[in-house]
């Protein structure tokens, strides 16, 4: 496996994540469950199946954990989207 390639998948399958959901814990997770993983001619599949399941369990395993401590937890690097401060 290459290291390399799965970190950088492992940061875009958070990111999409991330971007496609409502940026909570439980939006994450469902979003990546809901997740297809590669399919059978995938360059990569390896690293790209690894990357999705180490997501998924992250997010499940950790449910107790807020959001950045968890991305922290998995060494992703991630924008997350900007918290609105309420008046």
């Amino acid at each position: 496996m290459d290291i390399g390639r799965y970190r950088r998948y492992l940061d875009e399958y958070v990111q999409e994540a991330i971007d496609h959901s409502n940026g909570s814990k439980e939006g994450i997770l469902n979003y990546l469950r809901n997740k297809q993983g590669p399919g059978f001619l995938s360059r990569h599949k390896k690293e790209k199946i690894q990357a999705l399941e180490d997501a998924k369990h992250a997010f499940e395993e950790h449910r107790h954990w807020p959001v950045d401590i968890t991305l922290s937890h998995l060494g992703v690097k991630v924008k997350l989207p900007e918290r609105r401060s309420e008046s």
